[in-house]
Parts: C-alpha cells; sequence; structure tokens
C-alpha cells in the first residue's frame, strides 16, 4: 500500500510540475502562439511614366493653368511648361515624386495536416485580420500619393510664373510654333526616360491661333489638345485637328476657351493613363458604304460596351476612320462622322458625354493592326484610372 501511496504521489508531483512550468502544454500550443507567416508584403501604386508638355501663349492659359496640373498630376510624371517665344522660356521642368508605399506583415501560413480546429478558428480569425492591414494599406497608400502629388504640384509655384505674362500674339502663338517646341521639349523627355513613357505623352497648347502647318512626324505618338483663344467654325478646328493626326500624333482635340477645367483636365488624364482596352468594331457592321448613320444591328456590338464605359473614372476615346477614296478631306469628315455617331449611340444610353474624346482619323494613321482594307471602322480606347496594389 505504502509503496502505491508513494508512486500515486509521484505521478501527481510530476502532472503539477508540468502544469506549473508549462514543459508538455507550452509546447503544445507554440505553434498558436507564434504562428508561421510569409514574407511582408509592400504596396504602392502602379503608374508607369508619362510626360506632360505645356506651352504656353500669355494671352490664352489664364489662371486655370495651376488647377489643371495639380488635377492632372500623376506620379512619375515628368512635366514642362514653356511659354512661346520670342525668346521662348522654360517655366517649369520637374518631375513628380514616386508612389508611396506601405509594408504590412506578411499572410498568415494556414496550418498543416493534423491541425485541430481551434488551429484552424485561429488561422481564419488571423486571415481576416490580415484582409483588413491589406485594405488600410492600399488606403494608405492612394492618400499619401495624392498629398504628395499634390504637395509637388503646389510647390512648382506655377501661379506665380503664369500670372501676368504678356500675350505675344500673332505667328508666334500659333499652332504651328506651339507644336515646334512642344515637340521638341518631348523629344527631349523621351530620350531621358529611354522611351519609358510609351504612349502616355500628352501635348497641351495654349494657342492664339490654329494657324501653320506641323512638320511630318514631328508629333511621333503624342495625344495633342489645343485650347485655342478663339475657334472660329467648326470646319477650321477639324482642319486642324486633321493637320495634326497627320505630323504624326496619336490623337488630337481642338478645343475653344469655353472649354469646363474638369473636362480638359479629363482628357489630359485620358492620355497620361495607362489602364487601356481597345475594342475594335468593324465598320461594315455598323456602316453602309459611304455612311455615318449607324445599321440596325449595330445596337447589338456597341451594347457590351455601355458597363465598361459607365464606371466612374473611366474615359472612352472613339476613333474613327474610313476607307481611301482619293479625296483626304473627305475620308476624314467621314471618319469623324462615324465616331460622333458611335459617341451619340454611348451617350443615349447613360455614357457621360464628359467622358468621351471623339478623334477622326481619315483613312490614315492607323492605331491598331488590321488586314488590309479594313480601313473602315472604330476602334474604341477604354481608359481606366489606376489603383493602389501588392
Amino acid at each position: 500500500m505504502s509503496v502505491k501511496r508513494i508512486v500515486g504521489r509521484s505521478c501527481l508531483a510530476a502532472g503539477a510540475a508540468l502544469i506549473t512550468a508549462g514543459c508538455g502544454i507550452s509546447g503544445l500550443y507554440s505553434a498558436a502562439a507564434k504562428p508561421a507567416t510569409g514574407p511582408p508584403v509592400t504596396l504602392t501604386e502602379h503608374a508607369a511614366p508619362s510626360a506632360l508638355v505645356m506651352v504656353v501663349d500669355g494671352g490664352v492659359a489664364g489662371p486655370a493653368l495651376p488647377g489643371l496640373v495639380i488635377a492632372t498630376a500623376r506620379p512619375d510624371e515628368d512635366l514642362d511648361i514653356i511659354r512661346v517665344g520670342p525668346p521662348p522660356e522654360t517655366l517649369v521642368a520637374s518631375v513628380s515624386p514616386a508612389p508611396a508605399k506601405a509594408v504590412v506583415p506578411g499572410k498568415p501560413v494556414p496550418p498543416g495536416s493534423g491541425a485541430t480546429a481551434y488551429q484552424w478558428a485561429m488561422y481564419r480569425k488571423r486571415l481576416k485580420s490580415w484582409d483588413g492591414e491589406i485594405l488600410a494599406g492600399r488606403q494608405d497608400v492612394i492618400t499619401r500619393t495624392q498629398a504628395g502629388i499634390s504637395a509637388w504640384a503646389r510647390r512648382l509655384g506655377i501661379a506665380a510664373k503664369v500670372t501676368g505674362l504678356p500675350g505675344v500674339g500673332g505667328d508666334p502663338g500659333s499652332m504651328a510654333d506651339e507644336c515646334r517646341l512642344a515637340a521638341g521639349a518631348m523629344a527631349g523627355l523621351d530620350q531621358e526616360a529611354a522611351g519609358r513613357f510609351g504612349r502616355r505623352r500628352v501635348i497641351l497648347l495654349y494657342a492664339a491661333n490654329l494657324g501653320g502647318i506641323p512638320q511630318t512626324a514631328e508629333l511621333a505618338g503624342d495625344d495633342v489638345i489645343v485650347v485655342t483663344s478663339r475657334l472660329p467654325s467648326a470646319a477650321v478646328a477639324s482642319t486642324a485637328q486633321a493637320k495634326l493626326l497627320a505630323a504624326g500624333a496619336d490623337r488630337a482635340t481642338i478645343l475653344g476657351p469655353e472649354v469646363p477645367a474638369a473636362q480638359l483636365a479629363r482628357l489630359a488624364t485620358a492620355g497620361l493613363s495607362e489602364k487601356t482596352v481597345s475594342e475594335t468594331l468593324s465598320g461594315s457592321v455598323l456602316f453602309a458604304d459611304h455612311s455615318a448613320v449607324l445599321l440596325p444591328g449595330a445596337s447589338r456590338v456597341l451594347t457590351p460596351l455601355l458597363v465598361p464605359l459607365r464606371r466612374p473614372g473611366v474615359t472612352g476615346v472613339i476613333n474613327g476612320y474610313a476607307f481611301a477614296d482619293g479625296d483626304a478631306q473627305r475620308d476624314y469628315n467621314l471618319s469623324h462622322a462615324r465616331a460622333v455617331a458611335v459617341a451619340s449611340f454611348l451617350e443615349a444610353r447613360g455614357v457621360p458625354a464628359s467622358s468621351l474624346l471623339v478623334v477622326g482619323h481619315g483613312a490614315t494613321h492607323l492605331v491598331a493592326p488590321a488586314p488590309a482594307g479594313a480601313g473602315s471602322r472604330v476602334v474604341v480606347v477604354i481608359e481606366e484610372p489606376s489603383n493602389a496594389g501588392p
């Protein structure tokens, strides 16, 4: 009996010591106390480099220019603002800051085989908490990126630099002369960036008039927006647009001085965006030969574009093309009218007019590969804003 009693006390004592010291129990839950995680995750906003060159005439630019720079600024953007001469003067030459970054702990690793229900429950709880950290980190990146870019734009002191600029007027402020200045600056920026801008190159001209003809291939792949102090007529604007496209512009837009600042900012931002989806629509499905009236079956082709084009922040660029029939002006007019017809269809079904940009290309300057004879078509480029992500 005494032997049994001693043995029983030894077992109890050993068990008590085990619990007190935590030898066996702590080892059993050590994995739960310090769960395995993956490597830390770095969050940042994905933004490819872009270039914006502005050429201003003191009589045209106006006080809205500083606000436009802030509204269009994005990470890794090269910005040049040039005052037309004589002599030309560079008012601003700067690069916006890179996107902000945030680091969050690594993603929890799921428990291995043989894990208990308790361990799985704890893992799911940690995973939910980690998802919240990712969402908070992404918002922090967006907020700090926007704040940094806005602070950069304000530090440029654009308001003081453009206020009271004398208008030079006449030929020095013509569209052709300003194209020459802007194209030279853009070529220099693109060379320094080793071509990293891609098609994210925007030239904004505040021109006193639409005179002159830009040189051939001068605007190699640029998105050109011209704001003129006086827009004589739609025919004059169409002719100026055709000249810019013939000089190599990827897109060309002619605007009068009454254009709302928000719309101008949207157009410029669209050209600086890198998220694009192109939809090529057959001209023979949309239009009859030599016609800009949509065929009855066009609705079936255009309706799928409504959902993506209605999303907030999206811009749709409607590019019209026409068959070559030997008359360049007639080709251009038809291509532009076809783009307008498509845009009107979309607007009538809830796509904001302010988010659509219409460009006629005639039978030349094709921006997308196509088989021979496919010049009669419409290319809709859908440009979406970028988001922060790992």
